[in-house]
């Protein structure tokens, strides 16, 4: 996996070198471990949401849709924002 270095840029806009923003280019940031527990639990979200029928199964359903998701794509979008990687490296 190869990582490029990408900088903010400070109100004078020039690039701010003391906080360095790691960018993976695989979009891989979520570690197996995690994947695997989001995969069950939104397997079992969903199961309840189907269960339960009307708007809160609906909430539930896409809860779980999320999770699943995140599972098997291995990438979270809130760690991607804030620049979090727990993807083994």
């Amino acid at each position: 996996m190869t990582e490029t270095m990408d900088y903010p840029m400070t109100r004078q806009g020039v690039r701010n070198l003391d906080y360095p923003i790691a960018k993976t280019t695989s979009g891989v940031n979520v570690g197996k471990g995690e994947r695997t527990t989001s995969t069950i639990g939104g397997a079992v979200l969903a199961g309840i949401g189907l269960t339960w029928g009307g708007m809160e199964g609906l909430l539930f359903i896409a809860a779980g849709g999320a999770l699943i998701y995140r599972g098997m794509s291995g990438h979270c979008p809130a760690y991607q924002a804030v620049g979090i990687n727990t993807a083994e490296h």
